[in-house]
């Protein structure tokens, strides 16, 4: 009984989160669209509060992708709309031990991407017939990614790496490239790897892992590091029926997806001073606010639940005992002369007449205070 009352109400508080975030994601394009559309630049600050000029990517509630080897934090016009018609954006990522930023493009963007922490190598191709452009970076040192290239960063250390990447829109994009190419029809990919079949395609689908990856074997063990075969692999293209993967196939069951990694970088350091949440005010966001009273309602539930046991419990007639230490307790008139003759009683039961349930016998003197 216990276990399906803890369940309905975990079910109610996950509810409520869900339509809290809803919500909040609901409330977040309106402003979106208010700020588009708003006539003047003064208008478009006027919307805004001033906490909204701020975003803490050592807190952030949303724009963060998350695998197995680090993370990555976005600012872009869809989560932190302060950005709007101002034409830029960021990144801030979080690699550890040899994290790969899988290869990805972004669509409408040139990415400016500096080194804060680790020692960091990366890479693009940018059209057919270009060749390869790889460079090893250093804490200080910055690259240029141009608009629509493929490229990737991994960081080659044991130690945490942290990079920031600017980008000039305010809506740059993102594909990551495994997973997109794999998300075309079945039989195209096959086709394009040389005829290696449909079911291979949806078998090597299934282990593309959720970004941020783990890079090089050769990191991987140079760095001792264990368990990088059990990525999780959640970030996969949807599925309608145009791009289906073979009937019948059962895909291997995904790992959870981790954390954030929490990595010892110099931005990282300065979380203990910044305490404003990503993307909103000083104040409490619609989330919290709605989870706060989602919480109230659960506590007042448990005080209501309480105090209908308690009363149902005091009408069960309770029985009080009390001694009777000496002789200024002992009970007086003919009728208790025989009992005096007796052996003595070390104490007497007193059960009050309860509403409901007849009139119990009682002692024919008063029980001794707070005896009941």
């Amino acid at each position: 009984m216990i276990f399906s009352k803890t369940s309905l109400l975990a079910s109610l508080f996950f509810g409520a989160y869900a339509l809290a975030e809803g919500a909040a994601d609901s409330g977040d394009a309106q402003l979106v669209a208010q700020l588009r559309d708003a006539a003047t630049a003064v208008n478009r600050l006027n919307l805004l509060q001033d906490g909204d000029f701020v975003f803490n990517f050592l807190n952030a509630t949303t724009g963060v992708t998350t695998g197995a080897a680090g993370h990555t934090v976005a600012a872009s016009s869809s989560n932190f709309p302060a950005l709007i018609n101002n034409g830029v954006a960021m990144t801030v990522g979080f690699l550890g031990p040899c994290g790969l930023n899988s290869p990805h493009i972004h669509n409408r963007a040139t990415e400016f991407n500096y080194i804060v922490s680790g020692n960091v190598s990366g890479g693009f191709l940018s059209e057919n017939g270009a060749r390869f452009i790889f460079n090893e970076l250093q804490p200080g040192q910055a690259t240029i990614f141009p608009k629509g290239v493929i490229h990737f960063e991994v960081n080659n250390g044991c130690d945490d790496a942290l990079f920031v990447a600017v980008f000039n829109d305010e809506d740059p994009g993102v594909d990551q490239v495994a997973q997109r190419f794999f998300g075309l029809p079945p039989d195209v990919v096959s086709a394009s790897l040389g005829d290696i079949g449909v079911q291979n395609v949806a078998n090597l689908n299934a282990k593309i892992p959720d970004n941020i990856v783990f890079g090089t074997q050769e990191c991987i063990q140079r760095c001792g590091l264990n368990g990088t075969n059990n990525q999780p692999t959640a970030q996969q293209q949807p599925r309608v029926s145009a791009n289906a993967l073979p009937s019948g196939y059962s895909a291997p069951s995904a790992a959870p997806t981790p954390s954030p990694v929490a990595l010892s970088g110099d931005l990282s350091g300065a979380s203990s001073s910044n305490s404003s949440n990503s993307g909103s005010s000083s104040g409490l966001s619609t989330v919290e606010i709605a989870l706060i009273a989602v919480v109230g309602v659960l506590v007042a539930g448990y005080i209501i639940l309480g105090i209908v046991l308690l009363m149902r419990r005091r009408k069960t007639g309770p029985t009080g005992k009390y001694s009777r230490p000496g002789a200024q307790f002992a009970p007086q008139g003919a009728a208790f002369e025989a009992e005096k003759a007796g052996p003595p009683m070390p104490f007497e039961s007193f059960r009050p007449s309860v509403e409901g349930h007849g009139d119990y016998p009682s002692t024919p003197y008063d029980p001794p205070a707070g005896s009941a």
